[in-house]
């Protein structure tokens, strides 16, 4: 990894505040976090105020100590620092000649009159020797600082744990880019707006960033820029220009540039484009936000973001970010760096796989199935059998967490269950260590089936109800959802299931506005499966209702495959959902006496306590709107069926449509007090469903089952205030959620 220390101003800050206040201090993270670069700069900063300075030791490739003690690999670095040489030594490097055996209790006594700092980088492969050298200090060597960098924390004590974590890809908004004391860019919160620049260019330099960069790009950019600009010939140190088109001090004007086939082609010389002027590297915005999509791909990964621009001298950057997209970084190396494991990212991941456990091994093997976050109740269920307890899977997981393979999202142990998120580098070589077991099939079944279970419980709540708890169910495993359903099946049984995941979430594709997404993994998921089923027939009903409302083609046909499906397989239920459906869509254009027709049969077919899909009341409310204009006494009568049908408790989206329908019946019938207590029950009831579904997701179905926008209710509010009857149509064409 580079030298510069970019993005770390906090965390240097903070390490010297605890190196003065304690003797040990462990800096803790994942492969390639820069730890050892953090280290380094701190010990330059602290050590020059000790009489004897810094002693640095490191096991450079991440194995054993080639038959040295750790008291003999300090002993020498002591030994070199006494010579006038640099006071450093590495566990696999040549031995001294000199001296003979050296114990912890011999350097012990030889450090007890010392004032110095021993930085022990890169400990893990030597923990447990380095932890009894440690203690054995602490207590008798009292002048001595111990600053330790790796992945998995002593455990001593008196340690103190400074935890790094990757670099942001976007800037804080109230933080700038200020030059510390090593000349490098780092960010500073406290100071203040840097000077004026030219209307042409943002600066990126020691004290200045322009507007545009300043909400933008955050310190893992600026680490991948400064080093593209090194690696295509500009200064190491100086101003990174981003280019803007001359004369509006706008973005740069867009460009089709050159075919990038080729790493090797020569770029195109624009003014629009990046080039490499003989005093630095300009980048152009388009240059910009391909490094911020480069960085967001390597999840601010400080020794990924490194090795991706050393591939920046053979492609471009908008090419770099295109084949980064197809989980390429694990492929990303650089064979002259010094250490082995930083020659690429798989190297530095399997550094730590090494170190692991057979327990540890199998269950990051097993993991790397997850997409997203995942509580220790998913991963016992997926990572056990095949010869591997479910009971030794936690135990296992914080291993992994001290290890820096895992992070936890949440505190373990805390109110909210903990979970637990696995950075891409380690996901991927866990994946490839998953398939050489060839246990890649069971993992991903088990995955699938219980993310199945995941979905059928927020179909649970949101049909008994509880539609926030739905919602955050959904958004917090939406990934994993998603990686269930665009795997590809294996068998039959695995088709079904991802059918019947895709049907439980019927309500976050057409009421929370996922519609086209929804629509997508059911065109997918339905020609694997030709079995005549009840999933199947839910599923051609939902993907119809989803065409509806991304205005596909293929509603028609779809809604009659579904009608088909549901007779054939006995499903009187669905056939009510598509009568529902093409209710819902007669009375959007104007159709009234069909409307009425299909709504009918629609609250007739629908058991009051049918799973999947609009309730009984929502269809009865929907065929009273439609009967207000052909014949209010049934459109009274069905208001009131409406209000009786069995209701959860809190679900405000079939009552405010159940209320909205009362409200519109007694408005036209002249009963203008009523109707107005009860607009207002509707419009409270709109705006509890709008503070838990997007309001920009609610239009998309609001013809077709959700209740009526808050819009349309206060519609209704001013005309029975005014004493208008509403002009048609009662239910407008919604928006196409694309």
């Amino acid at each position: 990894m580079g030298s510069g220390l970019i993005g770390r101003g906090e965390e240097l800050g903070a390490l010297r505040r605890l190196l003065a206040q304690g003797r040990l201090v462990t800096v803790v993270g994942g492969a390639g976090m820069g730890k050892s670069v953090l280290a380094e700069h701190a010990a330059a900063a602290v050590g020059g105020t000790l009489p004897d300075g810094v002693v640095r030791v490191r096991w450079w490739e991440g194995g054993p100590a080639r038959g040295r003690s750790v008291a003999r690999v300090v002993a020498d670095a002591l030994d070199g620092a006494a010579d006038g040489a640099l006071g450093e030594a590495g566990a696999g490097g040549a031995a001294r000649t000199g001296g003979g055996p050296v114990g912890i209790v011999e350097l012990a006594a030889r450090l007890r009159e010392r004032r110095l700092l021993l930085v022990l980088d890169d400990f893990d492969p030597v923990r447990e020797e380095c932890v009894r050298l440690v203690r054995a200090l602490l207590a008798e060597a009292p002048g001595v600082r111990v600053l330790a960098a790796g992945r998995h924390p002593l455990g001593l004590g008196e340690e103190a744990v400074l935890r790094l974590g990757p670099l942001a890809v976007v800037a804080d908004p109230g933080a700038r880019v200020a030059g510390a004391e090593t000349g490098v860019a780092e960010p500073d919160k406290t100071a203040r707006p840097g000077p004026a620049r030219s209307p042409g260019t943002d600066s990126i330099a020691a004290g200045e960033v322009g507007p545009a960069a300043e909400t933008e790009v955050g310190p893992a950019v600026i680490l991948f820029l400064t080093r593209v600009r090194a690696v295509r010939g500009g200064l190491a140190t100086g101003v990174i220009r981003l280019r803007r088109a001359p004369g509006t001090g706008g973005p740069a004007a867009p460009h089709s540039g050159p075919d990038l086939a080729s790493p090797t082609e020569p770029r195109a010389r624009s003014r629009d484009t990046a080039r490499i002027p003989s005093d630095g590297v300009e980048f152009s915005d388009d240059d910009v936000r391909a490094a911020r999509d480069i960085c967001r791909r390597l999840e601010g990964v400080p020794l990924a973001i490194e090795l991706a621009a050393v591939q920046a001298a053979h492609h471009p950057l908008p090419r770099l970010a295109r084949l980064l997209a197809d989980d390429a970084q694990g492929r990303l190396s650089r064979p002259d760096a010094p250490l082995r494991r930083h020659r690429s990212l798989r190297a530095a991941v399997g550094a730590g796989y090494a170190l692991c456990g057979t327990v540890e091994r199998t269950v990051w093997a097993r993991l790397s199935v997850f997409a997203g976050e995942f509580d220790g109740d998913a991963a016992a269920f997926v990572c056990g059998g095949e010869g591997l307890d479910a009971r030794k899977v936690p135990a296992a997981l914080a291993r992994l967490v001290l290890a820096s393979v895992l992070e936890p999202v949440r505190d373990v142990g805390g109110v909210l269950t903990a979970r637990y998120r696995m950075s891409a580098a380690a996901r991927g070589f866990g994946a490839e260590r998953l398939r050489s077991a060839g246990a890649g099939a069971a993992a991903v079944s088990r995955h699938q089936y219980w993310y199945g279970h995941v979905a059928s419980t927020a179909h649970h709540l949101w049909s008994t109800g509880r539609h926030e708890r739905a919602m955050a169910l959904v958004r917090d495993e939406e990934a994993d959802l998603r990686a269930a359903l665009t795997r590809r099946p294996g068998d039959a049984d695995q088709v079904s299931t991802a059918l019947a995941l895709a049907v439980d979430l019927w309500f976050w594709w057409a009421i929370c506005g996922r519609a086209a997404e929804g629509r997508t993994h059911l065109r997918r998921l339905l020609p694997m499966d030709g079995a005549e089923t009840w999933v199947r027939a839910q599923a051609l009903w939902l993907a119809g209702w989803l065409a509806v409302c991304t205005d596909s083609s293929d509603a028609a046909a779809l809604l009659g495959e579904a009608w088909q499906a549901a007779v054939l397989a006995g499903d009187d239920a669905t056939v009510g959902r598509v009568c529902h459906v093409l209710g819902a869509l007669a009375l959007q254009e104007g159709r009234t006496e069909q409307a009425v027709a299909h709504l009918r049969a629609a609250a007739d077919a629908v058991a009051a306590h049918a799973e999947h899909g609009p309730p009984t009341a929502v269809s009865w409310a929907l065929l009273a709107v439609a009967q207000t204009r052909v014949d209010p006494a049934e459109a009274r009568r069905s208001a009131r069926r409406a209000a009786t049908c069995p209701q959860p408790r809190h679900d405000l989206w079939t009552r405010s449509m159940t209320q909205y329908a009362q409200a519109l019946v007694d408005h036209l019938g002249g009963r203008r007090s009523r109707a107005w207590r009860r607009a207002h029950k509707a419009l409270a009831g709109a705006l509890g469903v709008a503070g838990v579904v997007p309001a920009t997701a609610v239009p998309a179905a609001a013809a077709l089952a959700a209740p009526p926008g808050a819009a349309r209710v206060r519609e209704l509010i001013a005309d029975i205030e005014a004493g208008r009857t509403p002009s048609p149509p009662l239910f407008p064409r919604p928006a196409i959620d694309r």
